[in-house]
């Protein structure tokens, strides 16, 4: 398997990759691909993998659902910013930009800019079909049977908020802002 952004990706690697993805369980696949690190520790694409596996340490405040296992669930700060403190909503923020595993992966790419700017599409891509596309309030859903035939102006009513949300954001760069605001922009 070659991999654009990593180079060769060994046959071990790919194994362990593709055994990881078939598990649902977020908390089992990391350990997959924690394993698949340990028995392949020169492979980027294992730390691409886990790179959208979520930290718990990131968990809501008392009375929100905790999805913190899906990293995408980061991008909340923009939905819901009440829901977090300054501190969290910072430290959010810097594992969205500046992980410790984001950034051993743009080390390891051949084109890091293009890294991240994938990293951001997968991350709004699935935050929207995650946690925009299943929440009932914006989608008109019971039970999964939609009861409105165009959901599509409140997905993009939500994702305008947010949009100016990230707009307003002072503690992110502009050129952050600006490539968050075109991933989410173009999930939709």
């Amino acid at each position: 398997m070659s991999n654009v952004m990593f180079g060769n990706v060994s046959e071990e690697a790919e194994k362990w990759i593709s055994k990881a993805l078939k598990v649902t369980s977020l908390p089992e696949r990391k350990k997959i691909l924690e394993q698949a690190k340990a028995a392949c520790p020169d492979q980027p694409a294992i730390d691409w993998e886990l790179l959208f596996i979520g930290s718990p340490e990131f968990a809501p405040a008392k009375g929100y659902s905790d999805f913190s296992m899906i990293k995408s669930w980061l991008l909340q700060i923009y939905r819901i910013p009440e829901a977090f403190s300054e501190e969290t909503a910072d430290s959010m923020r810097r594992e969205l930009f500046d992980g410790e595993r984001l950034q051993a992966v743009l080390a390891a790419s051949a084109d890091p800019e293009e890294t991240m700017r994938v990293y951001l599409d997968r991350m709004c891509r699935e935050y929207i079909d995650v946690f925009l596309k299943e929440d009932n309030r914006l989608t008109a859903t019971f039970f999964g049977i939609r009861f409105r035939r165009d959901n599509g102006r409140q997905l993009e009513d939500a994702v305008e908020c947010m949009l100016g949300r990230i707009d307003a954001d002072d503690k992110l760069a502009p050129e952050r802002r600006s490539m968050l605001k075109n991933a989410l922009t173009g999930a939709l």
